[in-house]
């Protein structure tokens, strides 16, 4: 179902404007020339906005995922090409369905620093909320810095909770977990030895493929109330895809960069040609991409049968092409044949990695490892002996070593020796048998410096019989263990592990409400509450002026410093009439006084 067109308002294309303008004057004016990428010009970012065609993706009432997923597209690559440092793709500019191969072709052929997947979320759970990005389980290819900018912004932008930036490795099919590989750049079922788990995710898998970093943007849950909402409102899109614009171009131009050697992005094999470039080591964007030459021959067995040649047996392979059949599924021309091939011992290939000359007393030697199997051989060459003699001689202890010292005659080379200590020589000089109620004891005594050791005969060889009482959440249990022999009884309190909560119900706080958490234990069902703090208004200037507005609920909150002071209130005129007043009371004094002399003098008179 089609989203319905909503009807531009006056202050909405205000806000739009500026939405699109602003980044791209404030990028202009807080950045120096020297930001710009130096040798290859701009930074190429490919847009995917995933789905489309027959994979619809998400829908939630009146919201189809791959409709919004392409206007945030569209929306975010008008940011992007406010700023010229800046080309940016599409992988998609309809609904047509493409698959994991057709979107990063286009970001290989765009030879792309980064590929950005566009996606919304959902969930059977109802208050599943949030943005959150996925990026590569390869390190060389991991763009978890820009992921946590790109959702800092979002988040502050609009009413949308901001989630974890997170990876997840592939678990392979029937063949086993996929590795990948530094040295061809490719995912390998079973291929245990390369050290690196591959990505489960498709987009994530082929990028790294193709040399090129990758994030899978998952801008909220349809299936949430909160976010079905933001993501609806055309306004919040466009707020979304300016937060996003800024996060990119700040994270790409906001340094100068800094370009190493240049080094591959992916190897050549037998389908397709790689390429190499130098990158800035801070944010990784491309300088100076070169092609690769062509490497027909260069094939990457998956292995149906193998017995690998060592340097002295034969080995044995059928196996298949990885490459050539992983392309085979996304152009038909290719075709994969399966290959089958005995293969020769390889003898081994050794090199001399220690050279020791022949001298007096010290024969010469060439140390040499084969550089295939790691067999290592010495060769010697017999050089004048040492001619030694006793010049000190410590006779060892008991407990502390001995130690010889010889000297040779002719050169002077002195060598040490040490004697390991003897050790006690324990005879039995006291024994004390156990009985039924009180353990045995030996004494026992060195023959040779007389130190003396006491070693207990047990009364019972204990034989355990265990009972349990678990504990709960709250509670300790306790382990009884009882000898079947003697009785003897042992006791060990079990700790209790603690509550389990599964959440019941949580509700987000707003800028002037508290949230609320409730929780039960999965396990004995005790529940507990909390109540979350409200998040305060993020105050901005109100464009309107006055005041400011909060970017996250909209709230305006005036300037008093603005208001007019009421007459009343004016300090000045209140002055005035404190004079005024003060001076009328003293007239009122002066009158009351003299009426009072005039009666005295009445009734004297």
């Amino acid at each position: 179902m089609r989203i319905p067109p909503r009807r531009a308002s006056f202050p909405f294309l205000i806000i739009l404007c500026l939405t699109l303008l602003v980044p791209a004057l404030i990028g202009a004016l807080a950045l120096p020339a020297s930001a710009d990428i130096a040798a290859n010009g701009k930074v190429v970012i490919v847009l995917d906005a995933g789905h489309g065609g027959i994979d619809g993706g998400t829908a939630v009432g009146t919201l189809v995922e791959e409709e919004i997923n392409l206007r945030l597209a569209k929306y975010l690559r008008a940011v992007l090409e406010g700023d010229d440092r800046f080309e940016v793709y599409l992988t998609r500019e309809e609904d047509v369905y493409l698959n994991f191969f057709e979107r990063t072709s286009v970001a290989r052929e765009h030879n792309a620093d980064l590929l950005l997947s566009l996606h919304c979320n959902s969930s059977p759970e109802a208050d599943a909320n949030g943005c959150l990005a996925i990026v590569s389980v390869v390190p060389k290819f991991r763009a978890d810095t820009l992921a946590g900018k790109i959702l800092d912004n979002i988040s502050a932008s609009v009413p949308i909770r901001r989630g974890r930036v997170d990876t997840e490795e592939d678990t392979g099919d029937e063949l086993g977990i996929y590795y990948w590989s530094e040295e061809r750049q490719w995912d390998m079922p079973g291929a245990y030895e390369l050290g690196q788990k591959s990505d489960y995710y498709s987009i994530n898998t082929w990028s790294c493929r193709f040399g090129i970093p990758s994030v899978i943007l998952e801008h909220g849950y349809l299936s949430n109330a909160n976010d079905d909402a933001v993501l609806a409102d055309d306004a919040s899109l466009w707020a979304i895809a300016a937060a996003e614009g800024r996060a990119i171009i700040d994270y790409y131009t906001g340094h100068e960069h800094v370009f190493g050697e240049v080094e591959t992005d992916f190897p050549s094999n037998c389908v397709i040609h790689g390429t190499a470039s130098a990158r800035c080591s801070i944010c990784g964007a491309k300088s100076g991409t070169v092609d690769l030459p062509e490497t027909p021959d260069n094939h990457w067995w998956r292995y149906l049968a193998h017995t690998p040649p060592t340097c002295t047996e034969e080995g044995y392979m059928r196996a298949i092409c990885q490459i050539e059949r992983t392309f085979a599924r996304q152009v038909d021309e290719i075709h994969a044949d399966i290959v089958e091939e005995v293969l020769p011992p390889l003898g081994h290939s050794y090199e001399v990695v220690e050279e020791v000359p022949a001298g007096h007393g010290q024969d010469g030697r060439l140390h040499k490892r084969c550089t295939v199997c790691g067999d290592e051989i010495d060769e010697v060459f017999p050089g004048e002996p040492h001619e030694y003699a006793v010049f000190e001689e410590i006779e060892p202890q008991c407990t502390a070593e001995g130690r010889r010292t010889e000297r040779c005659t002719v050169c002077g080379d002195v060598r040490a020796e040490t004697i390991p200590a003897l050790g006690h020589d324990y005879a039995v000089t006291e024994h004390v048998d156990p009985t039924y109620e009180d353990d045995g004891y030996e004494i026992l005594t060195c023959t040779r410096c007389g130190d003396e050791k006491t070693e207990v005969l047990s009364v019972c060889p204990h034989e355990f019989d265990t009972a349990e009482v678990p504990p709960t959440c709250t509670e300790p249990g306790r382990r009884t263990m009882t000898c079947r022999l003697c009785g003897y009884v042992k006791i060990e309190e079990l700790p209790p592990p603690g509550h389990s909560y599964e959440t019941q119900m949580e509700v987000s706080p707003t800028c002037v409400e508290d949230g609320f958490y409730r929780g039960k234990c999965t396990v004995c069902g005790a529940v507990t509450s909390e109540r979350i703090p409200a998040l305060g208004h993020h105050l901005i200037p109100d464009p309107d002026g006055g005041g400011s507005v909060c970017t996250i609920c909209g709230a305006k909150v005036r300037d008093e410093s603005t208001k007019e002071v009421p007459p009343l209130k004016n300090p000045l005129i209140l002055v005035i009439l404190g004079l005024v007043a003060a001076q009328l009371a003293a007239v009122v004094v002066i009158l009351i006084r003299s009426r009072a002399e005039a009666k005295k003098k009445r009734r004297y008179h």
